[in-house]
C-alpha cells in the first residue's frame, strides 16, 4: 500500500572552521572557540522503508545572516525554532504530492512553535522532554511519569548501536495547557520576548520502551504528534526511529566521506552551493547502503571494488568506500560517453608504452 505520508526529518549540525581565516562570515557557536556556519537539513524519507529519497532544502547561519536554498538572498538570523518554522512552511509550499509530517527532535519541544505548526495545518512528530507537565486523566503530570503508567505492547526488534533491540509501544491522549517562552528578543526593547499563553493541544503520546534481547531497559522515547490516528502508534515509532539515520548523513558530509569541514571556499553562499551536490551523493549511498535485492547488492560490490578500498569478509560496503567508488564510476561512465572503447584502448596502449 503506497503511504499518503512523507516523513520529513530535520536536524541541525556545527560546521567547525577554526583556522580557515579566510572565511570572514564565520560565526562564533556556543562552545568556546569554536567558530563556522550552523547547517539545517531537511531530508525527505520513504513512509514505508525509513530509506532517504532526497534533501528538501538546507540552511547555513553565518555571522551576517541565514541563505537558504528554498529563497533567494540573505535573511536575518534567527533562533533554532524559529528559522526551523520558516522553513517548513515554506517545504510545505513544495509540491511534494504527499502529506508532509515535521519529525524534530527534543530541540523543537517548544510549545509555541508547536501551536503555530498546528494552527497552519502542518503534520509534526517531536519527541517531548520527559520533564515537561501534560495533563492527563483529569491530573497536570510530567510526561516521564505518565510514561510510567502505560501499559505497552510488544512491536518487534530493531536494529540499535549495531545489536538488536526490542520495542514496545504504548499511546494514550494528554493536553498541553503551559505558555509559551520564546528564546528571542524584541526588536523595539532589547529584552527577551514575554511568556506568551495560547490554546490547549491536545496531542498523541505515543512512548517507545527499548530493551535488549535479555530484557535489560536500553531507552525510552516520549513522543508528541498532531497526526491522525489513521496513522498507528507502530508507524508513529519507526519514523522517529529512521530519523536517528541522518546522523549517517552528517557523518558522510563531515567525516570519511566529503570532509565538509576542509572545504576552502571563502563564502557560506559557495559552501551551501557545494553542499547541495555533496548531500544529494551522500543520500544516493546511504539508500544503496540499506537496499536490499540481487541488484543491489552487485551493485555495492562493483562500487566497492572500484574504490580500491578494503573490506572486511562478511561485512557490508562501508558508506565511505560507496562514496569513493560512486566518484569513480561517475567519471568512468563520461568517459565512456566522450571515447569509444577502442580509443581508450589505443590510450591505454601509449601510457603502457610511452615513446
Amino acid at each position: 500500500m503506497i503511504s499518503l505520508y512523507a516523513p520529513v526529518v530535520h536536524d541541525w549540525s556545527h560546521l567547525q572552521f577554526r583556522t580557515h581565516n579566510g572565511k570572514e562570515e564565520r560565526l562564533k557557536m556556543t562552545h568556546g572557540g569554536d567558530v563556522g556556519y550552523e547547517l539545517q537539513t531537511r531530508l525527505l524519507v520513504d513512509a514505508a522503508n525509513g530509506l532517504p529519497i532526497a534533501p528538501l532544502s538546507q540552511t547555513l547561519t553565518d555571522r551576517v545572516g541565514c541563505r537558504s536554498t528554498l529563497t533567494e538572498g540573505l535573511s536575518e538570523s534567527l533562533t533554532h525554532m524559529d528559522a526551523l518554522t520558516a522553513d517548513i512552511a515554506r517545504v510545505e509550499s513544495l509540491d511534494t504530492g504527499k502529506k508532509l509530517v515535521h519529525i524534530i527532535d527534543r530541540e523543537g519541544d517548544s510549545i509555541g512553535h508547536m501551536r503555530t505548526l498546528s494552527s497552519q495545518g502542518i503534520c509534526w512528530l517531536i519527541r517531548g522532554k520527559e520533564g515537561h507537565r501534560a495533563e492527563w486523566g483529569g491530573d497536570t503530570r510530567k510526561i516521564g511519569e505518565i510514561a510510567d503508567d502505560l501499559p505497552f505492547i510488544a512491536n518487534g526488534l530493531v536494529g540499535w548501536k549495531g545489536k538488536k533491540a526490542n520495542m514496545e509501544i504504548g499511546e494514550t491522549s494528554v493536553i498541553i495547557t503551559r505558555t509559551a517562552k520564546a528564546k528571542r528578543k524584541d526588536k523595539n526593547t532589547g529584552r527577551r520576548v514575554k511568556v506568551q499563553p495560547g490554546v490547549a493541544l491536545t496531542l498523541r503520546l505515543v512512548v517507545v520502551r527499548l530493551t535488549d534481547t535479555h530484557g535489560k531497559f536500553i531507552g525510552r522515547w516520549t513522543l508528541l504528534t498532531n497526526v491522525s490516528n489513521e496513522i498507528t502508534s507502530a508507524e508513529v515509532a519507526r519514523w522517529y526511529y529512521w530519523r536517528w539515520g541522518i546522523e549517517s548523513f552528517f557523518k558522510l558530509l563531515k567525516g570519511a566521506g566529503h570532509d565538509v569541514e576542509k572545504w576552502l571556499q571563502r563564502s557560506a553562499g559557495a559552501l551551501l552551493r557545494r553542499l547541495l551536490i555533496a548531500s544529494m551523493a551522500c543520500v544516493l549511498v546511504w539508500r544503496l547502503q540499506r537496499a536490499e535485492g540481487d541488484d543491489n547488492v552487485a551493485a555495492r560490490q562493483l562500487i566497492c571494488r572500484l574504490s580500491g578500498r578494503q573490506q572486511k569478509r562478511g561485512r557490508k560496503e562501508s558508506a565511505p568506500a560507496l562514496l569513493a567508488g560512486l566518484s569513480i564510476q561517475l567519471n568512468t561512465l563520461t568517459l565512456l560517453a566522450d571515447y569509444t572503447p577502442e580509443e581508450l584502448a589505443h590510450f591505454a596502449m601509449v601510457v603502457f608504452n610511452p615513446l
